[in-house]
């Protein structure tokens, strides 16, 4: 059976390195001829029956990719304001002049939402800007809302989190903004209502204990939930394995003690045998905990694994603990097809990995504080194994995690938790006292520890990030010479030769006669990186959003991490927060790099030049001192290595463009990023003629509501016959550059990417 699994789990991989899913044709003849070979060959029917397993791994990826491509908001319907029905489903998120909900939708402008058995809801998620509806929305209510409807698409950029993978795997099949809106009707769910009494109560913890209880994190204060990622514990606010196995452990432990006590003889015992109920009276518990979690990925994964482990148990079956693993992986893939396109399924099937193998690699600790030297060497097992996943994910390791886990771990499990269930208990059988009473008690170690958590975040030497690590390469490299059961001298000198490859490469880095150039996918705005010998030069870093954050955040700084830059300089063309929002994000995490524009640094102005790092950088307008305020004052740079010309214009329009043709301007490039994200106010034939672009790029928000890319400067461009590369469609543009020759790459392009990464 295991074979088989094995089969069918490598087919369903399979299907996630496809660039479009398999046509059925393709799969039914192959499933036909592995049919037939397995009664014409019966001596190969062992060979036949793992092909036919890997086909249908193959084919439940591939139907899952299918319907997931298909499941769209029919063209009509986006891009124009149109009315909604929905059933909100999600916790609704707010701020102060911001709301998010998330739900299925029912009907669009009084047309009942077509459905099938194969497709049972058409999910959404809306925001909601200044809203005007007289109170916030609720989980299970219906509302009627004028809306304007997008395909479900985001960012894509190295290093950076690819939002719109977490929307397919979700089963979001678009976005949009919310007009106006009001209560048709509906009252809130069960799970809204618990969350609502956790938010009166204004407990100091009221947040940590709403992520524990139901699964709702919008109560953290983004301080706090830094410190608990920079310290490794986000894990512990995070409904998951750890959780519902502690919550059915106790259910187990309660009903054996019951049994003891209700079977004092032995022929009683054996009446009131309360084994086989109390295993399913725990998988109903947890079930009812992911429930109020929302049946979160996490948490759905969680009980998919438990409920693996407990039908073993009762079946009786002696099975190694690996392959439960396999099993249970299994069972998650067929509940939830797309759980691999998020993070956390990889981090919850590397942790438990992680334990099968210390089980493997060392005995068992004896002696004296057997249990706390067991959680220790737990720890740091996860810590280092993990640490490839933590760099790539979240951007570094926290050095501290195996302390703060192996003290915080058993705080959480046996007082924070079981005080806010009982809590929870309490708060169902309409106990408002007691359930206060019991959360003021839960929340009592965490006041204590959260000073500590705080400072430790804010200390650099306890983060090691993803700069400052090896490359991924040498990490698992040497990871895996460590942990095998090798002599010590063996394992010291190997970690040694990778530090000294380590030393070698970094040298090496200083001598590359190389450059990048990437053109980073920022939505409406502007973001560019030039890489040289492990340092960077940035013109323009996104914009920033009026309910807070900015994309320097979001995209700029997990780029830099990932490809282990140090800016030095950095232009703003232009005041709009589209150019210029990001700065003081950028200003923050590196303050010795040297601005220049729109009052960041030094002016940006005609005539001034220089080389950095072997490139040869010109600024060809504004004529006049200025701060770059207006379009036609925007700082217009020239990039000039080896065989690679670039020109970026910034925002200026027709006029500023003649300004520079009569001034004889040297504008000639092989790059041109479009002005003003390739509005028809820029960009005319005199221009490009002028500039002799082999390509052009457009730098913009796909959903954007200026209509850029311009028809007119499409019509342009192709007149000209100059392609046109576009960061809405397939994300980041990189170019590379060294004396002979240049060459240009989409490396999240639907062309070169597998079905899931695919443009809608």
């Amino acid at each position: 059976m295991d074979r088989w699994l094995c089969a069918g789990l490598f087919g369903f991989a399979l299907s996630f390195t496809l660039g479009k899913p398999i046509a059925f044709w393709q799969w039914l003849l192959a499933s036909t001829l592995v049919v037939v070979a397995t009664f014409y060959w019966p001596a190969q029917r062992r060979h036949s029956i793992l092909l036919g397993c890997l086909l249908c791994g193959i084919g439940w990826g591939s139907g899952n990719a299918y319907f997931s491509q298909n499941w769209q908001i029919p063209p009509k319907w986006q891009g124009q304001h149109v009315t909604i029905n929905l059933v909100i489903e999600e916790l609704p998120q707010h701020a102060e002049d911001y709301w998010r909900l998330a739900g299925t939708l029912t009907a669009i402008d009084g047309e009942a939402v077509p459905s099938a058995w194969l497709q049972p809801s058409v999910k959404v998620r809306l925001n909601w800007y200044e809203p005007t509806a007289e109170r916030l929305p609720q989980a299970g209510e219906t509302w009627q809302l004028q809306v304007k409807l997008r395909a479900p698409q985001g960012v894509r950029n190295e290093g950076g989190f690819l939002y719109h993978r977490y929307l397919l795997s979700q089963g979001i099949v678009a976005l949009g903004s919310i007009k106006q809106g009001h209560y048709v009707a509906g009252r809130a769910n069960l799970r809204q209502r618990l969350f609502n009494r956790i938010a009166q109560l204004e407990l100091s913890q009221g947040g940590i204990l709403a992520a524990l209880l139901v699964g709702e994190r919008q109560l953290i204060p983004t301080e706090q939930w830094q410190a608990y990622q920079r310290t490794g514990l986000a894990h512990l606010i995070a409904i998951s394995g750890l959780h519902l196995s502690l919550v059915a452990g106790f259910v187990l432990l309660s009903a054996k003690q019951l049994g003891r006590r209700l079977g004092q003889q032995r022929s009683r015992r054996e009446r009131l045998s309360l084994v086989l109920p109390s295993a399913w009276l725990a998988l109903l518990v947890a079930l009812g905990y992911a429930y109020l979690a929302g049946f979160a990925t996490a948490t759905t994964r969680a009980f998919a694994m438990l409920l693996v482990v407990l039908l073993h148990k009762q079946a009786g079956l002696y099975t190694p603990p690996s392959r439960v693993l396999l099993r249970a992986v299994a069972l998650v893939c067929l509940v939830e097809p797309l759980a691999p396109l998020q993070p956390g399924f990889w981090l919850s099937v590397l942790a438990v990995a992680s334990i099968l193998f210390m089980q493997w690699r060392w005995l068992p600790a004896q002696g004296k504080g057997r249990a706390i030297r067991m959680l220790w060497r737990l720890e740091w097992v996860l810590t280092l194994l993990l640490w490839p996943l933590t760099l790539v994910w979240f951007g570094g390791l926290p050095l501290l995690a195996p302390v703060t886990n192996l003290l915080l771990v058993p705080v959480f499990s046996l007082w924070v938790l079981p005080l806010a269930l009982l809590a929870l208990l309490a708060m169902l059988l309409q106990l408002s006292w007691l359930s206060e009473l019991l959360l003021r008690i839960a929340q009592w170690p965490i006041e204590l520890v959260e000073p500590v958590l705080l400072w430790l975040a804010q200390q650099p030497w306890q983060w090691l990030a993803a700069e400052h690590s090896a490359p991924l390469e040498l990490l698992l490299v040497g990871l895996v010479c460590w942990f095998l059961p090798l002599a010590w001298y063996w394992r010291l000198t190997s970690l040694a030769a990778l530090l000294l490859v380590l030393a070698i490469q970094q040298q090496l880095v200083q001598y590359q006669q190389h450059l990048w150039v990437h053109v980073l996918d920022v939505e409406q705005g502007s973001a560019v990186v030039i890489e040289r010998q492990g340092f960077a030069l940035l013109v323009d870093v996104g914009a920033r959003w009026p309910s807070g954050g900015d994309m320097a955040e979001r995209v700029l700084l997990p780029f830099l991490q990932q490809r282990r830059l140090t800016p030095e300089l950095a232009f703003i063309s232009h005041t709009d927060s589209d150019h210029r929002g990001g700065s003081a994000t950028v200003k923050a995490r590196y303050p010795q790099v040297r601005w220049f524009g729109s009052n960041e640094g030094s002016a940006c102005v005609a005539g001034q030049q220089g080389d950095w790092r072997g490139v040869h950088w010109q600024v060809l307008h504004p004529r006049q001192l200025s701060d770059n305020q207006h379009n036609d004052q925007s700082c217009v740079l020239k990039i000039s290595y080896g065989a690679l010309q670039m020109l970026l214009p910034g925002d200026i329009s027709t006029r500023a463009e003649r300004q520079l043709l009569a001034q004889l301007a040297p504008v000639e490039a092989e790059v041109l990023v479009l002005a003003h994200h390739g509005s028809n106010s820029s960009s005319e034939s005199y221009f490009l003629q002028a500039v002799k672009p082999s390509i052009s790029i457009a730098s913009r928000g796909r959903n954007n509501a200026y209509g850029m890319v311009s028809p007119a400067v499409k019509e342009r461009l192709q007149q000209l016959q100059i392609p046109l590369l576009d960061t809405a469609m397939g994300g980041q543009i990189s170019i590379y550059a060294d004396s002979q020759q240049w060459y240009v790459q989409q490396p999240y392009a639907a062309a070169v990417r597998p079905w899931f990464d695919a443009d809608n």
